[in-house]
Order: C-alpha cells, then sequence, then structure tokens
C-alpha cells in the first residue's frame, strides 16, 4: 500500500520521464516504459506538443503513457489534446496520462472516457514544489485500484480523478469547521449571526486561497499558512491582529493610503468592490473574535490541505482541485435541508447550465442575417466568421441578461464567460480584462431573496473578473467592481413589472450606477446615499402612481354605480360592485401606509422598476434565465 509521505516524495521528484515511471508501476503498470517510435506516435494520434512519450502496459487492456511536454502549450492543453486523439485512434485501451511540463514544475496524472467527443479528460495537476495533502491522497487512492480487472480499475481512476471523491471530503471538511467556527463565537452572537459570520470569513479566505495560488499576496504561494505561524509565534490573537488589518485596512485600501501596520503585509493587491467591507452584521458585532485554535484547523484541515485552481469544470476538463464553482455547491451544503426544500435552494449541474445558457444565449443575441444556430455553432466552435462580428458586436453592447433566482451564481458566471468571450471573438479589441468588466457592470444581473446566496454570486463574479488578469502582476490588478446594485436581494416573485413603475426615464440613475461600481472609500458612500435618494424617489412615484390608478377605478366604480338607468331610476350597486369599492379603499389604505414609511425613511421593498431602473428606461431585459425549476 502506498503511504502519504512515499506518495509525495513520488510528486516532488517527478522533473523527468524516468521519474514519472516509479509512479506508473506504483498505480499498476510494473512493466518498462517503451519510447513510442514515430510511426506509433502517428497510428495512435500523439500530438506534436508532446517532445517525448513512453507507454507501459498495465492488466488487460490498460495502458499508461508518460509525457514530456514541450513549453509551447500548457499541461492542461496538452492532456486534452492527447485525450482527444487517444479517443478517436485508440478507444479499445483504457489510458492513465501521467505529464511533466517543459519547465518541471508541475506533474500531472489524467484519465478520459470514451462516451462522448470531445472527451472530458480528468486530471490531478500539482506543483512539484508544493505537493499538499489532497494531491497525495489522490496517488494513494489510484494506487489502491491496483487488482481490480481492468474496467473495474478505470472506473475507479474517473472516480478518483473526478470532482465527485474531492467534493465529498472537501464539503464534509468546510461544513465541520464553519460549524466549528461558528461555535466559537456563539457565546456573544445568535446562533444564525455567529453562523453568517462564520461562513462570510471563510468565503472571503477561499477567495484568497485562489489568490493565493497567482502569487498576489505579496508573492508567496503560502501567504495565508505562513503569516498564521508568524502570528503565533508572535504571541497569537490571529484574529484581531491580522485578519482585520488584512480585510479592512489592506484589501480594501488603496496603497498609498495605507497604515504601516497594512504596508508590512507586502505588496498585496486593492481590491475594493465591497468584498472586504464591513458588513453590518461585522459592525453590530466588533467584540465577537474567532479563537486561534479553531483559525489553525481551518488553515490546516481545509485550506493548506486542499489545491485551489482558478478553472471552473468544463464539459472537457474536470481538475481533482477546489475551483470557484465549488462555491456554489459549498452554498447549497451549509443549508440545512429544510431551508433548501422551502427556498428552492437546489445545486445546478456544471453540465445542464452550459446547455441551458449557450441555447438561451443564442435565441437572445440572433440577428436578421445571424439565426439562434450560427450563434450556437460560434460558442461550440469557438469561431465567429468575420461577416457576422459587427452585428454581434453591437447586440452585445446592449445586452442585459437576469437570473431571477441567481443563488450562488452558477449562470450569472458561465454567462460572463460566454458573452465576454463572444465580445472579444467578435472585435472588441480592449483587453480581456477590461472586456470581462466591462460585460460584468453593464450586461450581468441577478436577484435571490437569501443574502448569503447574493454574497456568494458576487464572490464568484468577482473571482471571474479577477482571474482573467491572470498574467498580469500584482501592481496591475484593477480593483473590483462594486456589485451590490446588480445583485440585489429581494423576492423576485415580489417584484412586479417593470410596467408598475411608470415614471420618465432618469438617466442620472443609469450614470449613478455606473460610476458606484468603480468608487471606493468616501466616494462610494457618498454615491450609495445619491443611488438610495434615487431609489426613493422612484419608490414614492411608483406608489403615487398606483394609488392614482386606485382612485380613477374607484371614481368609475362610483360613476357606475349612481349612473340612472334607462327609465331614469338608480338601482342600488350590486354585491360585485360593493365588494369592488371595498378592495379599492383597502388597497388605497395600504399604499398610504407604505408611501408614509418610505417617506419616513422605511426599507424599500424589491421592485425591478426601482432597483433596475436604468434597465427599465432602456427597455428591459434582453434574456431572463436561470434554474430551470424557477
Amino acid at each position: 500500500m502506498l503511504s502519504l509521505s512515499r506518495a509525495r516524495a513520488l510528486l516532488s521528484a517527478a522533473s523527468s520521464l524516468d521519474q514519472l515511471a516509479p509512479i506508473a508501476r506504483e498505480l499498476g503498470f510494473p512493466g518498462p516504459a517503451r519510447r513510442l517510435d514515430g510511426a506509433t506516435r502517428e497510428a495512435i494520434g500523439i500530438p506534436s506538443a508532446v517532445a517525448e512519450v513512453r507507454i507501459s502496459r498495465g492488466p488487460g487492456s490498460t495502458r499508461a503513457l508518460i509525457l514530456d511536454v514541450t513549453q509551447s502549450v500548457s499541461l492542461k492543453d496538452a492532456l486534452t489534446r492527447t485525450a482527444s486523439r487517444l479517443s478517436s485512434h485508440a478507444p479499445q485501451l483504457l489510458w492513465l496520462l501521467l505529464a511533466v511540463d517543459s519547465d518541471r514544475r508541475h506533474v500531472a496524472v489524467a484519465t478520459f472516457s470514451h462516451e462522448r467527443q470531445p472527451p472530458r479528460t480528468r486530471a490531478l495537476l500539482c506543483e512539484r514544489a508544493k505537493v499538499i495533502d489532497s494531491d497525495a491522497d489522490t496517488l494513494c487512492a489510484l494506487a489502491s485500484t491496483q487488482g481490480h480487472i481492468d474496467v473495474l480499475m478505470h472506473c475507479r481512476w474517473m472516480e478518483i480523478l473526478g470532482r465527485e471523491a474531492l467534493t465529498r471530503r472537501f464539503y464534509a471538511t468546510l461544513e465541520q469547521i464553519v460549524e466549528s467556527l461558528a461555535l466559537s463565537v456563539a457565546h456573544a452572537l445568535t446562533h444564525d449571526d455567529s453562523r453568517e459570520l462564520s461562513l462570510l470569513y471563510v468565503s472571503r479566505l477561499l477567495f484568497l486561497a485562489f489568490l493565493e495560488t497567482q502569487g498576489w499576496l505579496n508573492g508567496d504561494h503560502g501567504f495565508l499558512a505562513n503569516g498564521f505561524a508568524d502570528c503565533m509565534a508572535g504571541g497569537g490573537r490571529y484574529h484581531r491582529r491580522v485578519l482585520l488589518p488584512l480585510f479592512f485596512g489592506t484589501l480594501n485600501t488603496p496603497p498609498r493610503a495605507r497604515s504601516s501596520r497594512a504596508r508590512g503585509f507586502g505588496d498585496i493587491p486593492f481590491l475594493n468592490g465591497g468584498l472586504f467591507s464591513r458588513t453590518a452584521l461585522e459592525r453590530r458585532a466588533r467584540s465577537a473574535e474567532f479563537p486561534d485554535e479553531t483559525i489553525g484547523a481551518l488553515y490546516g484541515e481545509l485550506l493548506c490541505r486542499h489545491r485551489f485552481t482558478p478553472r471552473e469544470d468544463s464539459s472537457e476538463w474536470s481538475e481533482a482541485a477546489v475551483d470557484p464553482e465549488m462555491l456554489g455547491k459549498a452554498f447549497e451544503s451549509l443549508m440545512a435541508a429544510p431551508d433548501r426544500k422551502s427556498s428552492g435552494a437546489f445545486y445546478t449541474p456544471q453540465s445542464l447550465v452550459e446547455r441551458v445558457m449557450r441555447e438561451a444565449l443564442a435565441h437572445a443575441l440572433h440577428g436578421s442575417t445571424t439565426p439562434p444556430a450560427e450563434i450556437e455553432s460560434f460558442l461550440a466552435t469557438r469561431q465567429v466568421p468575420s461577416a457576422a462580428r459587427p452585428a454581434l458586436l453591437e447586440r452585445l453592447r446592449a445586452f442585459r441578461l437576469l437570473d431571477p433566482a441567481c443563488g450562488s451564481g452558477a449562470f450569472l458566471v458561465f454567462a460572463l464567460g460566454e458573452l465576454s468571450w463572444l465580445a472579444s471573438a467578435s472585435g472588441d479589441e480592449r483587453s480581456t480584462g477590461d472586456i470581462t468588466r466591462s460585460t460584468l457592470t453593464t450586461s450581468i444581473f441577478g436577484v435571490d431573496s437569501n443574502p448569503m446566496a447574493v454574497w456568494l454570486c458576487e464572490l464568484r463574479l468577482w473571482l471571474a473578473m479577477v482571474m482573467e488578469q491572470r498574467d498580469q502582476g500584482i501592481r496591475a490588478i484593477t480593483p473590483l467592481p462594486n456589485l451590490d446594485r446588480q445583485i440585489r436581494v429581494g423576492d423576485t416573485l415580489l417584484g412586479g413589472t417593470f410596467a408598475a413603475a411608470r415614471h420618465a426615464p432618469r438617466p442620472e440613475i443609469s450614470r449613478l450606477r455606473l460610476r458606484y461600481t468603480r468608487s471606493r472609500g468616501p466616494r462610494r458612500k457618498a454615491l450609495a446615499r445619491m443611488l438610495d435618494r434615487a431609489e426613493r424617489s422612484l419608490a414614492i412615484d411608483a406608489v403615487a402612481g398606483e394609488a392614482r390608478a386606485l382612485e380613477n377605478a374607484r371614481r368609475e366604480l362610483l360613476l357606475s354605480a349612481r349612473a340612472r338607468d334607462l327609465f331614469g331610476g338608480r338601482q342600488p350597486p350590486s354585491a360585485d360592485t360593493r365588494r369592488a369599492l371595498a378592495d379599492v379603499r383597502c388597497a388605497l389604505r395600504e399604499l398610504g401606509r407604505r408611501k408614509k414609511g418610505l417617506l419616513a425613511g422605511g426599507a424599500l421593498p424589491f421592485s425591478f422598476g426601482v432597483h433596475f431602473a436604468e434597465v427599465a428606461d432602456a427597455g428591459g431585459f434582453d434574456l431572463v434565465a436561470g434554474n430551470p425549476p424557477w
């Protein structure tokens, strides 16, 4: 049986084909790894991106390919191309791929199924200099498949290298950590508040874990764990001494305005976006402090044990690492089952998200010269013919999408990627990061009744945007946009329609919102107050408009009731008329109470006409899409 220490050593040492061979032997391929000649390479379709390849025989029809990838492509691209070729040229064999990249920094173990074309590659992709526990766990699990018949071995490879096994381990640990953090502050908060605060901190640290993989936290790929260790050596109180100044004095503060304590963290990007602003709960619970032991467990059992990747699962690639899509599943897993049933909060599989959104976008974006089937083809082949580009780009610039029950944002995140790619492929010459930011702040809108779901949706959209800047240095990362005016907390079913708010176009609201998305600090607060006043004014106007309509209806009913018949006499109002008058009077009283509450500064109930006023002025949403049960 392969031990964790042995597995870690094998992965760390795998800098060449000779050092990949021992891994192949541990996984059930005891024979020598023979070099493939040119004719055999061509026969089974090995792509040119692979510099050298060796093959080893396993039980039955299993084969291991050991690959040395050239500098021109990434391991991910080389493995997906190789899997696609093998699936076409040698489908009778069950393949396990072991590969090292040209700079010898990364090593991969992958497999795939022949059930679909192109095949979906499932892989463990790890950094040799930083092999973590989950990498070693995965390799040990693969080694345990020896002794099975070939088909069962391949099924187990698919399961282990896919997301399912990691998902179960990650969620179980995540739920345990969140509960432990909540219990540690339960003496100072209610149960619901302590759980919300715990999930808030875990979500922020998960976000930072993704940034850490890019080296964006002072260039240190172990920034979080190293900071925790240093704090423990210096007396502890990590929450108070490290997290609070990191969150609220560094990540949300421009470098030139940071204190000496904040500058001590090193080269940290300014993120803005409200992600690291104190929530209302945090302002109420300033005395609540997570003890060092529970945060240590968070690092030791969750953040340091699992690998994080910015690449979301796709139809062609699945990685045995935690990706942003898992945040959506985490939201579902952390809600109690009764809550899920009552609120309809169920996770949508990524394959269904892709199918629904691509078909919906194709129908919403088609024009007189470009039918939906062609746009679906553009999205599938990742090519847009030059003749179709100008019209499609013009359509994209005015496009607005709503998910009315967005949850943690699966549909919106996928749509953001597709719309940004279409804009780039249609001739938008800006950088990928600029296109994604523009698409996010003008085209993506969502609503959900659960505040934590809205928070996680914003988190995933921020992460999707910041990862488009992965090739830039820390100082080139642009601050995140404020999304709380686009992803709203509210009940869609009670939000009415745009017709309910019959107001003259107010272009200043659109300008205010766009300025708000990129604002920061005191300016952000000032613009938020201006938007609040504008929305309140719209809400009051909408109530006044409803009251006028009801007064007109009441007047019509009264005139009808008092009208004389053909013989000059008056008949008493019918029972239906009396009921209608009573309903109108009741509605008018309710509108009066609502208007009085709004004038007094009461909370604004969610309304499409008020909270998405600029969309109403533009004619509404071009596409409303989301989870099919909705």
